[in-house]
């Protein structure tokens, strides 16, 4: 899927990535890891079975902005220590995976968004 000095990212199955390598400098944000989906009205939480640092890290992580259908204001809806559950309205939630650390890595993660209601 791409390296970013040094962190080369690959899907071990769908929606499971596996970073790997080594850098020197921050990675920052993975536009390549982007994900774009539309949600129904709803409560939803987002979750992984594997968090690389933790669910409050931002050195590794998910990030989520809503932008709503009916036209009201972007804004961010997940990220670190802000997981959920979150009442969402209609919209576009997109969604990235972060890396913002330096040295090894080798994680695994596997983010997952779910309707609760």
């Amino acid at each position: 899927m791409g390296a970013n000095p040094g962190i080369t990212v690959t899907e071990q199955s769908p929606g499971t990535y596996l970073f790997k390598g080594s850098t020197t400098k921050s990675v920052d944000s993975w536009v390549d890891l982007s994900v774009s989906v539309h949600v129904d009205a709803g409560t939803y939480t987002m979750d992984a079975s594997d968090w690389p640092l933790g669910n409050s890290s931002w050195l590794f992580g998910p990030q989520a902005t809503l932008t709503p259908d009916d036209g009201s204001k972007r804004t961010n809806v997940f990220a670190p220590r802000d997981y959920g559950p979150k009442t969402l309205k209609a919209g576009t939630l997109d969604c990235n995976i972060f890396i913002n650390t330096t040295g090894e890595v080798d994680k695994t993660f596997t983010p997952r968004l779910y309707k609760i209601d």
